[in-house]
């Protein structure tokens, strides 16, 4: 997914390799985790226990930091000087849809990282 998705190769990129793994093993933890919310969704007290443990301010860093990693790739695809690879990528098609003003919806840069995230978690 990392090539059709991001246009890049994450297993052999040094830093890169171990800020997307680490993003990765760290959303795995959270879905594998216990939300008491989840199993008492109109408990203010499982709301509670979510975040006296931990749970929500995990929740809310994993988004934000996933929200700049889709925003670095996006610039990347932005930067008039990037080289033009031989394959568009579905960054590529996305923000061809997004300067397309004759679309009749209005595509936003929240929506193209909301289809990154979907097609990185499927």
């Amino acid at each position: 997914m990392s090539v059709i998705g991001f246009g890049k190769r994450y297993e052999e990129q040094g830093t890169e390799r171990s800020r997307f793994h680490g993003l990765l093993n760290e959303s795995q933890a959270l879905l594998a985790s216990v939300c008491v919310s989840d199993y008492f969704p109109n408990s203010i007290l499982g709301h509670w226990f979510d975040k006296f443990f931990g749970f929500l301010s995990r929740l809310e860093k994993n988004f934000q930091e996933f929200d700049k990693f889709y925003q670095e790739l996006i610039d990347e695809h932005l930067d008039p000087n990037r080289a033009k690879p031989e394959q568009e990528d579905i960054i590529d098609v996305l923000l061809q849809l997004w300067k397309d003003r004759d679309l009749k919806v209005d595509l936003t840069l929240d929506h193209i990282k909301g289809v990154l995230m979907v097609n990185f978690f499927t």
